[in-house]
């Protein structure tokens, strides 16, 4: 039995961090005396980084390799790996190393001490500082607002319990943001500050596109504030209304004065309208992306010794109940 899978979703990764995933993590779990599988979740990547991957699945027999059919995004590759994971625990990890393995053995104690989630929690990070405002912004707005209590600065290198996974594997929603969704399952729950290091080899593939389509992700599948903010933008500009209505009435003076107050009432009203019709449709357009029940991604092969393993030991357990059985059967 596997005591423990770590995934490692893969997007157009440098080759040699991939190499380094493996040498890292055998240095780190072996000593341990766990046994362990990796899973390597190719989502759409380019040559070179699907030749490495099929590489390292040819010569590990601890890895297994699910490519995805095209690029269906960090959060359908991670879900792809939960799907495919046999551990009693699991721990998703970045492919660029920047959250250090080398807390994994920690993880591994809290989790032996009974707590089903161990999260890591960012307390530095050394990256640009684009990327290191738009995330502070990102945690702080989507906490605010969120009907979940996410815990700050924690991206999805996390250990969960095999309880854990499968309760999640039971949420019905397709477009997974898994960051608001393990939190909102419950269970026991502790984090451990680490310092994010900087990416040693390699260009970032995770843009500043994809952390705004995270957020708005996260913020249509955990909180609906946007559309109570309609009704008291609608109250505000109404109060407001009345009284340039009253000022209007009081102290107009000059011919031009009245068309200049309609033009700029109408431009406002029009305005907020759009405004508000926008978040109404974009809510609405997650409830049909949801309605259309498509997968949350597709898989276009499965490679690798980790799957032969698997099979093996899938073999050798219907071959032990086939010999019970049979036995049972002449005691009868």
């Amino acid at each position: 039995m596997i005591e423990l899978s770590v995934i490692v979703a893969v997007y157009n990764e440098d080759p040699r961090n991939l190499a380094n995933v493996i040498k890292r993590l055998d240095q780190i779990i072996t000593p341990t005396g766990t046994s362990y599988e990796i899973i390597f979740v190719n989502d759409g990547s380019r040559p070179p980084a699907t030749m490495a991957l099929r590489q390292l699945a040819a010569d590990n027999d601890k890895v297994k390799l699910v490519e995805l059919s095209r690029n269906f995004g960090q959060q359908a590759a991670i879900t792809c790996g939960l799907d495919h994971s046999e551990g009693l625990a699991v721990i998703n990890i970045d492919s660029d190393l920047q959250d250090p393995p080398e807390l994994i053995p920690q993880m591994l104690e809290r989790w032996k001490e009974g707590y089903d989630v161990v999260f890591a929690q960012r307390q530095a990070r050394r990256d640009r500082f684009l990327k290191r405002a738009s995330a502070f912004i990102f945690y702080r707005v989507l906490g605010s607002i969120s009907s979940v209590q996410i815990p700050f600065d924690s991206g999805d290198y996390r250990l969960m319990d095999r309880k854990v996974v499968d309760a999640l594997a039971a949420l019905p929603e397709k477009t997974r943001f898994l960051r608001g969704m393990i939190p909102w399952l419950g269970f026991s729950q502790i984090g451990i500050s680490i310092d994010r290091g900087a990416r040693e080899v390699g260009e970032s593939t995770y843009t500043l596109k994809k952390l705004l389509t995270l957020a708005m992700d996260g913020i249509l599948a955990f909180s609906i504030m946007p559309l109570y903010a309609i009704a008291v933008v609608g109250a505000v500009v109404a109060a407001f209304s009345a009284l340039a209505l009253v000022a209007s009435l009081v102290f107009a003076t000059g011919a031009a004065y009245w068309p200049t107050i309609v033009i700029s009432s109408l431009g406002l009203f029009t305005g907020l309208q759009i405004i508000c019709t926008g978040v109404v449709a974009v809510y609405l357009s997650s409830v049909l992306n949801e309605s259309r029940a498509r997968p949350t991604y597709v898989v276009g092969a499965k490679l690798g010794g980790g799957f032969n393993r698997a099979s093996a030991a899938t073999a050798n357990n219907f071959n032990a109940k086939d010999k019970e059985l049979l036995l049972t059967k002449i005691n009868l």
